[in-house]
């Protein structure tokens, strides 16, 4: 099933996404739409990646240092360990906070068309 602008509004801006259907504008709850433009205006920013490119070359490059640092030893095993970690919530909080924004920006903009 292939889904449209339509049904995953997220690349598109309130009033852009609201343009796309023929409704008045007077039908249309002006307190959630300021709620779905606060949203949009606040939407999350990718912390490693603005590109599939970017996150790769980014990923290699970490990788190659992990792999540098662990050969030495065991303080280098260590700061290898602890940069993984790191590297790793921080892609946890990337996905989390961008899937929680998208949900809410999502239930805003179905509350703004009932």
């Amino acid at each position: 099933m292939v889904r449209t602008n339509q049904t995953q509004p997220v690349n598109l801006p309130p009033a852009t996404w609201l343009a796309s259907f023929a409704q008045s504008k007077r039908l249309v709850d002006q307190f959630e739409l300021q709620r779905a433009t606060w949203l949009w205006d606040r939407r999350p920013r990718f912390v490693l990646v603005d590109g599939s490119k970017v996150l790769w070359g980014r990923i290699v490059v970490f990788g190659l240092i992990i792999l540098v640092l662990a050969a030495f030893d065991v303080a280098g095993l260590l700061i290898a360990a602890g940069l993984a970690f790191f590297g790793a919530t921080l892609l946890t909080f990337d996905l989390y906070w961008r899937i929680r924004w998208q949900r809410d920006y999502q239930a805003c903009l179905r509350r703004l068309l009932k």
